[in-house]
């Protein structure tokens, strides 16, 4: 279920007795939790609303509380959030968690309580009996990341309710340097529009301005001047790493996945497919495929090539201890630059 149909049931009084929220999108999270707490008055949210950690609280608590009648009320509503149980994950000094419990009730829940499992995680164990139940005895609601022209169009739609415009241009470059996440994209927004607050035009100059370059932004610069051959700005680019105390072996990590993609790019570029199509087989942003796209046209494949294998050996050398990691990095941008 989307959330524009959750809300619409909620303000319909179309409840249910169990719901699965999935996704991590910060935005829509909390989009969701006011919704539910919107449908009880303040005096019944005091009395009969509860909000737990299951990496804390025991199973046990939440049903006790869920199976409790509300008091001076129609409805019980209870969070349940870091249901950790329901991944393949390992979390460290989480309570231990009998998931017989809430087998139980889930099977028979109570009329009265509204129960919400906020399972935001890339990835839940399909293999689990608990996830398997859930699946089928909640209605599942999506909070994940939006993608591609529906994010663009949300934003659009965003700004133009309070009469702003943005570029073209400049919207790419804002779902780039936040990687498509719409509750980063959010807070960004807020000051693009202050210093747009006049002309009422967010523009490309502002977004490269404002909006702070990510590290995979700024490793990809590093590759650039590497790839250039402009050993003195590829060696100062690495330099400002060490000092941001960034470790050679995530550098070699973003490159390796930047090489990949520049690779991939260019083949696919070579048997003929679009931009458009080449994002969508690569599941990414069209913005990065073009950035990739306009990069690669400009490299032989060959040494491309060498540069990744030459990765994937430092890789392994660091990893095995055969040197100085920041030493071994040094002499990769002095070989290649």
């Amino acid at each position: 279920m989307k959330i524009a149909e959750l809300k619409n049931n909620l303000n319909q009084g179309n409840l249910s007795n169990l719901y699965l929220v999935t996704g991590k999108e910060q935005v829509f999270i909390k989009d969701i939790q006011k919704s539910f707490k919107e449908i009880m008055t303040p005096e019944e949210r005091d009395m009969n609303f509860s909000n737990f950690d299951l990496e804390e609280v025991p199973l046990a608590d939440v049903i006790n509380e869920a199976i409790s009648a509300p008091f001076f009320g129609e409805r019980r509503v209870v969070f349940a959030n870091n249901p950790y149980f329901l991944t393949a994950e390992r979390t460290k000094n989480a309570v231990e968690q009998n998931t017989d419990l809430l087998l139980r009730y889930i099977q028979n829940p109570i009329p009265s309580t509204i129960m919400v499992i906020f399972a935001t995680y890339d990835k839940l164990d399909a293999r689990k009996k608990i996830v398997k139940q859930l699946k089928k005895l909640a209605v599942v609601v999506d909070a994940g990341q939006m993608e591609g022209p529906m994010l663009t169009r949300t934003i659009q739609s965003d700004l133009k309710k309070d009469g702003y415009q943005i570029e073209p241009g400049a919207l790419d470059l804002l779902v780039n340097k936040t990687k498509g996440n719409y509750s980063l994209i959010i807070n960004q927004l807020a000051k693009l529009k202050l210093y747009a607050l006049k002309t009422k035009q967010i523009d490309q100059a502002a977004v490269s301005k404002l909006v702070p370059q990510s590290l995979e932004d700024n490793v990809f610069d590093l590759m650039n001047q590497i790839l250039q051959k402009n050993v003195y700005q590829a060696e100062e680019l690495y330099r400002q790493f060490l000092l941001q105390k960034i470790d050679p072996i995530l550098l070699i990590a973003i490159l390796i996945s930047q090489l990949r993609l520049l690779i991939q790019v260019k083949i696919l570029t070579e048997r003929g497919l679009t931009e458009a199509t080449i994002s969508k087989n690569l599941k990414l942003h069209p913005y990065r495929v073009k950035l990739s796209h306009r990069q690669a046209r400009t490299l032989q494949m060959k040494p491309l090539q060498v540069m990744y294998q030459d990765l994937v050996n430092l890789d392994f050398q660091i990893k095995s201890g055969q040197g100085d990691k920041e030493l071994l990095f040094d002499l990769f941008i002095a070989k290649f630059a």
